[in-house]
């Protein structure tokens, strides 16, 4: 028995085969690409907790600062500043741009 295909038909599966392949290989790309997302997501997410845990560290040490007898009245009022008068004056509400 003799096999034979027209034409059309081999057009046909090879550009079946061409359109399954490209889809597959986008869904390949999308997929590092949301992997590569996630990971630079989580180390953005790591660095603001460790910035989070410094600047809460200088609002102690302000504290403990204005507190001290020796520092002037001036120093120690600038140097009140809570974690949210610094988040509300870094997300431009207060800053002139």
């Amino acid at each position: 028995m003799v096999f034979r295909l027209g034409l059309p038909v081999i057009v046909l599966l090879v550009g079946t085969v061409w359109f399954s392949w490209s889809w597959y290989r986008r869904a390949v790309l999308a997929e590092q690409a949301v992997a590569d997302l996630n990971s630079e997501t989580k180390a953005l997410l790591r660095e603001v907790r460790s910035l989070e845990k410094a600047v809460a560290a200088a609002e102690q040490g302000l504290r403990t600062l204005s507190s001290h007898p020796s520092v002037p009245r001036d120093v120690a009022v600038t140097a009140d500043l809570t974690l949210a008068d610094i988040r509300r004056l870094t997300e431009g509400k207060e800053l002139d741009h």
